[in-house]
């Protein structure tokens, strides 16, 4: 087999304008507060809901992505996206839009589990690391375009943006049915995974809840740390947030250098988790502020080895092809999770004692998830 980048070029563009749709809604919540008079509870809740589905059906839906085949999952992943958005669209009620973005996270699902399985499967053995970090740069870069375009057409109106989402959307559905090879489709004995290595994948995936659950807490809770603690603007903190957390997109691109020349993922994955809070950690401390920028900058840079990492060992942890798809959905679903107990826990961390204190929680859990990631082993190929 010869690895075919074009086809990997492709799936990687599919999944950061999947992951956009976890960043267009953020920019419209003061409209759409305005125009369907929601609360901000159910604002909130609309900007997350995707990450929730992700957290309730990220196992299943890596098995039934195997069992269909990840080609189709993922057509029918964006063409479920393409339904909720235009649900979005034409929204005049929270009920509407809420039932949109559920929809949109069903198939924001199936992308992310069909995705870096077809990438695996598309590259050769020695340029699966690099090709598998590049995926792990998808979610930022998703969100941060998405971001950016909705900002800067916010005047077309909200209803505009997702109607241009849904044409983005429904063109992606045609490329991927037509650009993206069949994969085989097995049967329900065939498509389950060994146990063992469902087994074995639970010290990355554990590894990579903890991840979220730190990158989440301190992306997050940046900008009101900027503000209540540094005195900055509102938006001046989100920009400084926004552009920190965007190297972590270096970060996920050095890993595949690094493990090409012999690094293990795990090994990443821990001085990742160590090396990005034990930089962030004084920067909770009186430093000056651009010195505090910086650090937390080069600490989203070194967090971003992780995922990379992450993705990386999926293809060495399962025992055979068929283990891939259940392995992802696992992934996504720890991630989910880390993702949704973030920035709560660190909320009610720093409320209970106060922010100076946020770095012995978060060093803990980065302990904990590094201490998970060099557990992790390269499963045997079965008889």
């Amino acid at each position: 087999m010869t690895t075919s980048w074009s086809r990997i070029a492709l799936l990687y563009a599919l999944g950061v304008l999947a992951a956009g749709q976890l960043g267009v809604v953020p920019p419209l919540v003061p409209e759409l507060k305005h125009d369907l008079g929601l609360s901000l509870a159910v604002a909130g809740t609309a900007v997350s809901i995707i990450t929730l589905v992700g957290a309730v059906l990220g196992l299943p839906a890596g098995g039934w992505s195997q069992r269909i085949g990840h080609a189709r999952a993922l057509a029918i992943g964006l063409a479920i996206m393409a339904i909720g958005t235009a649900l979005c669209a034409a929204a005049n009620d929270a009920a509407t839009l809420l039932t949109g973005r559920s929809l949109a996270g069903v198939g924001y699902l199936l992308v992310v589990v069909a995705g870096p399985s077809l990438m695996a499967m598309t590259a050769e053995p020695r340029h699966q690391p690099i090709a598998l970090s590049l995926w792990g740069t998808f979610v930022p870069t998703g969100i941060a375009l998405a971001g950016l375009v909705t900002a800067a057409f916010a005047e077309a109106g909200w209803r505009t943006i997702f109607a241009v989402d849904l044409v983005l959307l429904a063109a992606a559905v045609i490329v991927a049915a037509v650009a993206v090879p069949n994969d085989r489709s097995v049967g329900r004995d065939d498509q389950k995974p060994p146990a063992g290595a469902l087994i074995s994948s639970l010290p990355f995936a554990f590894a990579f809840f903890c991840f979220a659950l730190l990158f989440l807490a301190v992306a997050g809770l940046l900008p009101a740390w900027l503000v209540e603690r540094r005195g900055l603007a509102a938006s001046d903190a989100g920009r400084i947030a926004a552009i920190a957390t965007a190297f972590g997109i270096a970060g996920s691109l050095l890993a595949g250098s690094l493990m090409r020349i012999g690094v293990s993922p795990g090994r990443l994955a821990a001085i990742g988790l160590l090396g990005s809070m034990a930089l962030a950690a004084p920067c909770f401390t009186a430093l000056p502020l651009p010195l505090a920028v910086v650090g937390f900058a080069l600490s989203f840079a070194v967090g971003g080895l992780v995922p990379a990492a992450t993705f990386a060992s999926v293809p060495q942890v399962a025992a055979s092809p068929r283990a891939i798809g259940p392995i992802n959905g696992l992934v996504a679903q720890a991630g989910s999770l880390g993702s949704l107990a973030g920035p709560p826990l660190l909320a009610v961390w720093v409320d209970w004692t106060s922010w100076p204190f946020a770095p012995l929680l978060l060093l803990t859990i980065a302990v904990l998830g590094a201490a998970a990631a060099l557990a992790v082993r390269r499963a045997s190929p079965p008889p």
